[in-house]
């Protein structure tokens, strides 16, 4: 019996969760109505508290998803794999750098336009300045250590230019989420803008 009621209301949570997204991106965070997201999940607007404390800790929970998959994807920016010159040659680079991105997008569509146009007022409304910080925080550590591996390179880039970067990342994921891409749009997109990329740092480091 224990078991079973976990079972249900986990399927519970999963549904106010699934319902709640809908009325997040409908409506945004600061017009979304509990007593609507409890009445489409068909239960009582006091019995949702007993799942998420309030509609903030709801709203963070719809998009913890999409902000675990950024993490991830920021943590692998300065893997081994991209410590080395190689990879601003090799296809087969780029290539999976290509794939995680388009994959993280294609699967966190709805997540990324919560926390992109619909977080105002929520603690998730500055996303935006919060990623763009932590991006190019990741990005200096990755020239330190590219610098650290290969001392003939140059590490000789702005910070305003390492921040513009980074507000570019968040832009154009931004534009792709608002056009609606398609796969094949999106990985045209990202093949040209890697290409294009890896050449423009491949002058600023230096790299012969």
């Amino acid at each position: 019996m224990f078991i079973f009621m976990q079972i249900k209301k986990e399927e519970i949570r999963q549904r106010i969760l699934e319902i709640a997204c809908d009325e997040f991106i409908i409506n945004g965070f600061r017009n979304a109505s509990l007593r609507v997201i409890a009445g489409k999940s068909s239960i009582a607007l006091a019995n949702i508290y007993n799942y998420f404390k309030n509609k903030d800790e709801l709203f963070t929970e719809v998009v913890q998803p999409v902000l675990d998959a950024i993490n991830d994807l920021l943590t692998k920016h300065n893997n081994d794999e991209k410590l080395t010159t190689e990879y601003f040659y090799s296809a087969e680079q780029q290539h999976r750098e290509l794939v995680r991105m388009v994959d993280m997008i294609e699967k966190h569509r709805e997540g990324l336009s919560l926390l992109l146009f619909k977080s105002a007022g929520s603690s998730q409304e500055n996303f935006r300045e919060q990623l763009t910080r932590k991006s190019m925080s990741m990005g200096q550590e990755y020239l330190v250590k590219m610098k650290e591996k290969y001392p003939e390179i140059s590490i000789d880039v702005s910070p305003f230019f390492l921040h513009f970067m980074s507000s570019m990342w968040l832009n154009i994921m931004s534009e792709i989420v608002v056009h609606t891409l398609t796969h094949e749009q999106i990985t045209k997109f990202f093949s040209e803008y890697i290409k294009f990329g890896t050449a423009g740092w491949r002058e600023l480091m230096k790299i012969e």
